[in-house]
């Protein structure tokens, strides 16, 4: 008996552990690459689109709402959350964000590949300009001269 309690028991700890962030448990290489997610709440105000740089909303925080993001326009902040990832986020409403994996980012400035990516002064967008270490979220994996770039997200550890 005592043997089945345990066993229950890590089940239910490893379940809820595992469930925090949407890590895959199996990536199929042909459809595409591995990126994990996690919920949050849009506390903007507006809309965040798909490839938006967000930060954790600190000052909003009242213990129930610790997943509260929102867009900044202060450069090479440390408080980068992710990048809104699959799907647009609307004003005061819950979905995504990117917090490791190579995902399309908004840029604020042509980058270089190879290069650290850290929030830029336009909000919702990223830059490699002025990027601390300390302050970096993800290297580009390739030069981009659009608004677009691609970068992998090495999460914040």
């Amino acid at each position: 008996m005592k043997k089945l309690f345990l066993t229950l028991l890590a089940i239910l700890l490893i379940t809820g552990i595992a469930s925090a962030a949407g890590i895959p448990y199996y990536v199929d290489a042909k459809t595409g690459p591995e990126v994990w997610i996690t919920s949050v709440y849009n506390n903007s105000g507006g809309t965040l689109d798909v490839g938006d740089v967000v930060v954790w909303d600190i000052s909003s925080s009242t213990g129930d709402n610790d997943n509260y993001v929102t867009t900044t326009t202060t450069a090479s902040t440390f408080l980068v959350a992710g990048v809104v990832y699959p799907l647009d986020i609307a004003a005061a409403n819950e979905g995504t964000i990117a917090i490791m994996g190579p995902v399309a980012v908004d840029c604020a400035s042509t980058v270089a590949a190879g290069e650290r990516i850290c929030s830029s002064g336009t909000a919702g967008e990223a830059t490699d300009v002025q990027c601390h270490v300390g302050d970096a979220f993800g290297y580009a994996l390739t030069a981009s001269s659009s608004s677009s770039c691609m970068v992998n997200i090495f999460g914040k550890r």
